[in-house]
């Protein structure tokens, strides 16, 4: 529970709610869509540039302590977004967010990972199930809180988003306990991490992973500003954003089930197949029931897509390595996000809509798909003891 509240907080609040806000700080900051595209980029930034460093920190000095400081490291970058006022200080603070945010993701995976070694697809999809959940409640707080508060408006959620972190953190403090460390010694660790970056199928799996990270946050993103912009009401536009939360909570689980019966191949390729109508169908008609099917094939299919890769990365690996791996492949997934907000938001501006954005998302969901049919289902662990 504690590992599913720290998702919520550092992944859910600090990676994905800014979609939600995003509209409410354009208006008051007065940014445009690129600079708008830059924050969230930013906050890629800051994830990328600590996933590599949490994976190798997990492993010298313990995968509890690293977490801690990731949660205390969101806190803080909440509290500031609530009180600043320029934006050069926003794109600083937004890094600050996204490397909070990668010293809580990999080691909370690998730590529960290594401990059901057995169900790995349902403890990620439990674990990821956060990220939708994350989702729903900012896109609640946002639609039916921010009139409670006319004078702070969309900074008091950040408060709000503040004290929920440090009070899962403190719980987490708790709650969570180190699981043994299988390696030899520290010149064996540090020859199987080498390893780790050198193998060919590992690679594969980050490269499916970054073009997931490229593609998924364009409809969690501008999903709220395609409806505003086609007619919709601000309130019906942040409830279906909490809709398609709530089917990405959904999603995990059942995606992390199916694939530890099924396999993880079978069940990404259809996973990404979803993807793939999610963003085809408000493209050619932008009605509402267009953007509910959307925000339900979205919000299914994502809550499944980290499930499925990471899981698929965490078989490749001996289970002391494992925070390695995932922190290795996150890099590509974290490059992806680093890249397609940015991308989505110069789209819009030179190509004048959201549409453009999500047909650029359509056709990378359809490259990850085909590089996902060449992957063997036959492949375990890669790295023999």
């Amino acid at each position: 529970m504690s590992g599913f509240l720290l998702v919520i907080s550092t992944t859910g609040f600090a990676r994905l709610a800014y979609g939600v806000l995003m509209p409410f700080m354009q208006a008051d900051l007065n940014m445009n869509y690129t600079q708008a595209g830059l924050l969230a980029t930013t906050i890629s930034l800051g994830f990328l540039a600590i996933s590599p460093v949490a994976g190798v920190l997990a492993l010298k000095f313990g995968m509890k302590k690293v977490i801690m400081a990731g949660g205390f490291l969101v806190t803080g970058s909440f509290i500031l977004l609530s009180f600043s006022n320029s934006f050069y200080l926003y794109t600083l603070i937004m890094f600050f967010c996204g490397a909070g945010s990668a010293f809580v993701f990999s080691p909370i995976m690998s730590l529960l990972v290594i401990q059901f070694q057995k169900e790995k697809g349902l403890v990620l999809g439990v674990l990821l199930s956060g990220v939708g959940s994350g989702m729903l409640l900012s896109g609640l707080m946002t639609t039916y809180l921010i009139q409670y508060f006319p004078v702070w408006e969309w900074r008091a959620i950040w408060i709000i988003f503040a004290i929920i972190s440090i009070i899962v953190t403190f719980l987490s403090w708790i709650v969570l306990k180190e699981p043994g460390n299988r390696a030899s010694n520290k010149d064996d660790r540090n020859l199987r991490v080498a390893h780790v970056y050198k193998n060919q199928k590992i690679v594969r799996v980050g490269i499916i992973y970054f073009l997931v990270g490229v593609a998924y946050l364009i409809p969690i993103l501008f999903q709220t500003s395609f409806m505003i912009h086609s007619g919709i009401s601000e309130k019906v536009a942040g409830s279906l954003f909490s809709i398609s939360g709530l089917f990405t909570i959904i999603g995990g689980p059942i995606w992390g089930m199916v694939s530890d019966k099924v396999g993880r191949k079978k069940s990404l390729l259809v996973a990404l197949a979803f993807c793939v109508m999610g963003g085809i169908i408000p493209v050619v008609n932008d009605h509402i029931i267009s953007f509910i099917a959307s925000a339900i094939l979205f919000g299914f299919s994502i809550g499944g897509l980290m499930v499925l890769v990471q899981a698929m990365a965490a078989e490749r690996s001996l289970p002391y390595l494992v925070p390695a791996v995932l922190g290795f492949v996150t890099i590509f997934f974290a490059t992806g996000q680093l890249l397609g907000p940015f991308l989505a938001g110069a789209i819009i501006e030179q190509l004048g809509g959201v549409r453009e954005a999500y047909v650029f998302a359509v056709f990378i969901f359809v490259t990850a798909l085909i590089i996902t049919s060449f992957v063997s289902e036959k492949e375990k662990v890669v790295l023999e003891p």
